[in-house]
């Protein structure tokens, strides 16, 4: 039996999100959010991500504002996608975010979201 770790619930969606690695825009990877709580989400997606690395999750709010947080990469299941655990949360976000939850276990709406990977630093640690 394997056991939850998870500090939070989280909700199916069903989210069209983007992964830009590095510093251009012309290198984007496609993938979609399968679950989001207030803590951290899961991003499907074929593209290669590993353990450790830094991620920012863009995610599109209901109100047409975006919301953007900063997470690590803490799973990886190869050619299915990544769980990213948020971190540093203001209050604000953590409002926001938490409200995104509540919205989607109702409505299971589509919205947008933008991921940006960080890129890995010349020393090749990440």
């Amino acid at each position: 039996m394997v056991e939850e770790k998870r500090q939070s619930d989280r909700v199916e969606v069903d989210t069209a999100i983007y992964i830009l690695w590095g510093e251009s825009e012309d290198d984007l990877h496609s993938g979609k959010v399968t679950n989001l709580g207030e803590r951290g989400c899961f991003i499907q997606t074929r593209t290669e991500m590993g353990r450790g690395r830094t991620v920012f999750v863009r995610l599109r709010l209901p109100t047409e504002r975006w919301l953007l947080l900063k997470g690590e990469v803490i799973h990886v299941v190869r050619r299915v996608g990544f769980g990213v655990e948020f971190e540093r949360l203001d209050e604000e976000d953590e409002g926001m975010l938490r409200l995104l939850v509540e919205f989607y276990s109702e409505e299971r709406t589509v919205v947008s979201a933008v991921v940006v990977c960080e890129p890995e630093n010349e020393s090749g640690a990440g």
